[in-house]
């Protein structure tokens, strides 16, 4: 059985094809889909509206690209479609995560692969370059794979303990 979110949600984008299906009141159709990432974020205990998951993110990223082609003429629905596009553009940025390590990780990463190289050349060795090699992009993916975070995740943590109701 879905929950009350998703039937929410779910009446919400059938809100848009009504408003899309309609002669172009971009208006209409602005606010409706402004209230699709409505519905979708959770609220903070000071009644705004945050991406709190990657399901939050994803819906409103969606509603932030259709929105970016519009050019509603009401201001508040202008304001509130900029500072979605807005919120959405800052949370797809990236940002990392214990830069100092992360730095040493890459650098170790290199003189794995370079020093390896450089080894097994001298060394005429194929299998200890290609070994090295490959150690050393592994170790560089990985590093570079767990310090990546998006800034909507980062946020997102931060203000989980002020969530007081979830979207989707």
């Amino acid at each position: 059985m879905r929950n009350r979110i998703e039937w929410t949600l779910a009446e919400r984008w059938a809100e848009v094809r009504r408003a899309e299906s309609e002669p172009v009141d971009v208006d209409r159709l602005a606010a409706a889909l402004l209230g699709v990432a409505d519905a979708s974020r959770s609220v903070t205990r000071d009644d705004d509206l945050e991406i709190a998951n990657a399901a939050q993110f994803a819906e409103c990223a969606k509603v932030a690209d259709r929105l970016a082609a519009l050019a509603p003429g009401d201001q508040e629905v202008a304001r509130r479609a900029a500072e979605l596009i807005d919120q959405v553009e800052r949370g797809r940025a990236f940002r990392w995560d214990e830069p100092v390590r992360t730095a040493a990780l890459c650098a170790a990463a290199a003189v794995v692969a370079v020093g390896g190289a450089l080894l097994g050349s001298g060394a005429d060795s194929v299998l200890l370059v290609v070994v090295t090699a490959v150690l050393g992009n592994l170790l560089l993916f990985s590093t570079v794979l767990t310090a990546r975070r998006p800034m909507w995740r980062v946020r997102a943590e931060l203000m989980a303990p002020m969530i007081r109701a979830h979207g989707i």
